[in-house]
């Protein structure tokens, strides 16, 4: 089994799944660097020639591929899991993507706005040079409920809900 990493751009997802890989010793990978392989180019590159509609297409087709990368690792003990996946921040933005994803184990990498704000001032990706800091926390505040909606198991405080245990399974 694929463990599937989601989150905004700049939220280290790739730099967590390589840690991870390491820790485990089993492969990890990045949907963005698939795609630069495939298309022999750059993002900035392939939106400014196609658009970023195109870029979301040829995403979800890596994505869906992704699960042949599972027939050909076998899980190790204990974790069970086989590979690390680094999906692009809008990922989710399909809803295709986003039931493929509810299927899998996945962990959202949450990050505060004012962290990724930071990171994209220093190293801005491809989505960033196309839209100013109150547009990316329009866009990170919009894809909220869309990591949510891949999670299989959320956790809630136990304040919300006077019957559970200090966390709770939803």
């Amino acid at each position: 089994m694929l463990l599937y990493i989601i989150g905004f751009t700049r939220a280290g997802k790739s730099t967590f799944a390589q840690d991870l890989s390491a820790k485990w010793q089993i492969p990890a990978w990045d949907t963005d660097d698939i795609f630069c392989k495939m298309q022999q180019c750059s993002i900035d590159e392939y939106v400014n020639l196609h658009g970023f509609k195109a870029f979301r297409k040829q995403e979800s087709l890596i994505l869906a591929g992704s699960l042949q990368f599972d027939k050909d690792f076998p899980p190790p003990l204990p974790t069970m899991i086989s590979g690390i996946e680094s999906c692009g921040g809008g990922i989710v933005e399909g809803p295709h993507n986003r039931a493929f994803l509810a299927r899998q184990r996945v962990i959202w990498l949450f990050c505060p706005w004012d962290t990724i704000q930071n990171r994209i001032l220093k190293d801005p990706s491809a989505i960033c040079k196309l839209h100013n800091l109150d547009e990316l926390k329009q866009l990170y505040l919009a894809r909220m409920p869309m990591y949510l909606e891949c999670l299989s198991t959320r956790y809630r405080p136990a304040s919300q809900d006077p019957k559970s245990t200090p966390y709770s399974k939803r």
